[in-house]
């Protein structure tokens, strides 16, 4: 995971409201890690999107 290459190309700034416990979590999985937070949140985030294609309007028909 840490040899990938995330967030690279043009950005954009994302201002969310989380519950304090995850914002804490991310610091300290940063920390731990040695990974920025805006890293951890884009991996979190295109997870969250492969699993989810439902939420982008892509049918996917599995067997």
């Amino acid at each position: 995971m840490k040899s990938q290459q995330h967030n690279q190309g043009e950005l954009k700034e994302l201002t969310v409201n989380i519950e304090a416990q995850l914002s804490e979590d991310l610091e300290k999985m940063s920390k731990n890690s040695g990974l920025p937070i805006d890293e951890l949140v884009t991996i979190a985030v295109k997870r969250f999107r492969s699993s989810h294609a439902d939420y982008m309007g892509i049918d996917l028909d599995y067997p």
